[in-house]
């Protein structure tokens, strides 16, 4: 038997994965096959969940008509940050609620929220109700359209993030080698509803989805796929945690005194350790693709400049003659003060691919540190030095790209090429990190089925509701300190220069638009102190993460004893082979 002090050398303890599950099958009536078969079920729920979530955002340019054209930084963040805090309202409910009905009906009641939510895509289908409300920054929305359509997305948000969650503690239940191949699948959840949702983007489809009444049928086969869901889980799920029940005394009823519970859990610093990073790890890959974080980099001098060029050698295509008199589609009320959005003053030039196709090169990532970076939360290596390492590193990439994209513009192909290429990078180590954390609360002396479904409940809840203060005060200062009428302005802009060009004083050439020192300026002044505020908050926000990484006890594992044996193996940045055998959990 190997003592409780031992360190884990290159296989000191050795795990039988058919005895291990043989032992599980008989004492919790649940084989491997039908644990991978629940959280595959899970994990696909959660999958939709992301997909819906990114494709609402995505499908703005179908329901914009009757929700509103809302051009007010805070305003269009509020779908955002009212998923992500009531993602985090779930996700802390999610461990409350297995305590109480146990872990199978758990399940079972947040995917019946997801397909309860249904409504949302009614109130955003139907014809605006009433008059429409301005909203302080140039666009308009209806206050009972959008009202409805945020209320009724937060059942979906509290079911969807709370399924991810619900796999650690089926994960708990599988041999110990094998757990950290499925945490780091659950990424997949994530990043691939992220992939999915934004692809078809990058090619132009948009107009033809947002055009008529595709986005409503493919919402609504959203919602039935999920209700499938619900009733194969129905029939397949098996209870991994069981409802805590009391012991009954003489004296009345008695909980035991050692039982592990939801505020036991709350309390240990180890749980706000954690859920400390997972804040700022949120912040880090969550924000970094935001209506907020786009609008700071869209609304740039260059990207300003990008924009009056396009309309400058496109107006002839943007022009249509009423009563005789030339009319420009700049000329209109601007539904968004963006470049790469479907209902932007640039529908139709060429960028509407740009954003999505940023997020996608991002989350995808992950699929290339799937194999290179996440591996190594089934080595035997401390963890410390690594995941400072990875965010780090990612974190140099992913301001790069932003500089790069804020400086350079979206018509300069360099720039943008750049711009793409740097942000894939970063993905590679900031989303390939997150196996590694998740499982860190696996390998602690407290682990155990219970314990991983309650604690991954409060780590996401906090996480996410912390994350939402912090994107909902970038918003807000984005919007109110100094705020730019971007639309409005470029507006002006092109208004002043088709004139200028009809009187004869412009050429048509391209290279002379910003030669006048008024049109600089503009550009120029597009430098808020909101976007100023973005940037710093952003950076501060991300380089907290080191310190509660710094105060993390030895992560390990539990040999067949049910000793604590801590991961002693130090890893050398050049050792990138995670797949040696002499340095693999057994």
């Amino acid at each position: 038997m190997t003592n409780k002090n031992e360190s884990i050398g290159s296989n000191q303890v050795s795990f039988n994965r058919d005895q291990v599950i043989v032992q599980e099958k008989n004492n919790n009536e649940i084989g491997y096959k039908r644990l991978v078969l629940m959280w595959g079920l899970i994990l696909l729920g959660y999958f939709l969940f992301v997909v819906q979530w990114y494709s609402i955002s995505n499908f703005s340019g179908g329901y914009g008509k009757n929700i509103g054209s809302i051009s007010n930084a805070a305003l269009n963040a509020m779908p955002n940050w009212t998923i992500t805090l009531m993602r985090g309202v779930g996700s802390v409910l999610a461990g409350w609620l297995m305590v109480k009905i146990g872990h199978k009906y758990s399940v079972i009641t947040v995917l019946s929220l997801m397909v309860l939510s249904f409504p949302f895509i009614i109130f955003a289908s139907i014809s605006g109700i009433g008059n429409p409300t301005p909203d302080g920054s140039g666009g308009e929305y209806y206050p009972v359209n959008f009202g409805m359509f945020l209320f009724w997305r937060l059942f979906l948000a509290i079911g969807g993030t709370t399924l991810i969650t619900y796999t650690n503690s089926v994960i708990a239940k599988m041999p110990v080698a094998e757990r950290p191949k499925y945490l780091r699948i659950n990424q997949f959840g994530f990043n691939g509803g992220a992939l999915f949702a934004n692809i078809f983007f990058c090619f132009g489809i948009s107009k033809v989805i947002n055009g008529g009444d595709a986005w409503i049928y493919i919402l609504s086969a959203f919602v039935v796929l999920i209700a499938i869901l619900l009733v194969m889980y129905l029939i397949f799920g098996k209870e991994v945690v069981p409802v805590q029940r009391s012991l009954n005394k003489n004296a009345g009823n008695i909980t035991d005194a050692n039982e592990l519970t939801f505020g036991k859990v709350l309390k240990q610093s180890y749980t706000w350790k954690m859920s400390t990073i997972f804040i700022v790890w949120l912040v880090a890959v969550v924000f970094i693709n935001s209506g907020s974080m786009r609008n700071v980099i869209e609304q740039s001098p260059a990207n300003f400049k990008a924009l009056v060029e396009w309309n400058w050698l496109n107006q002839e295509s943007l022009k249509t003659i009423v009563n005789g008199e030339a009319k420009y589609s700049w000329a209109d009320a601007m539904a968004k003060s963006t470049l790469s959005t479907n209902s932007s003053v640039v529908v139709g030039s060429g960028y509407e691919w740009v954003w999505p196709t940023f997020i996608c090169m991002f989350v995808s990532g992950f699929f290339v540190g799937l194999f290179i970076i996440a591996p190594f939360n089934k080595t035997i290596y401390k963890r410390k030095f690594f995941i400072h390492l990875m965010f780090a590193i990612g974190y140099v990439f992913a301001f790069m790209s932003l500089m790069i994209g804020y400086f350079g513009g979206y018509n300069n192909k360099v720039a943008l090429a750049f711009f793409l290429i740097f942000i894939f990078i970063s993905g590679i180590f900031l989303w390939s990190v997150q196996p590694v954390l998740l499982t860190l609360y696996q390998q602690c002396p407290q682990a155990s089925p219970k314990y991983a479904g309650i604690i991954a409940g409060l780590i996401w809840g906090i996480g996410y509701v912390g994350y939402t203060v912090v994107e909902l005060l970038l918003s807000v200062a984005l919007s109110y300190a100094n705020p730019f009428p971007f639309a409005g302005n470029i507006k002006s802009v092109m208004d002043a220069l088709v004139q200028a060009n009809t009187d004869g004083s412009l050429t048509a050439n391209p290279s002379l638009i910003f030669g006048n020192s008024t049109y600089m300026s503009l550009a120029k002044s597009t430098e808020t102190a909101g976007a100023i505020i973005v940037w710093i908050g952003f950076a501060i926000v991300c380089g907290l993460v080191f310190l509660p990484i710094q105060m993390l006890p030895p992560a390990g594992i539990k040999d067949k004893d049910g000793n604590f044996i801590p991961f002693t193996k130090t890893w050398k940045p050049w050792e990138w082979n995670f797949k040696k055998k002499e340095i693999l959990i057994q």
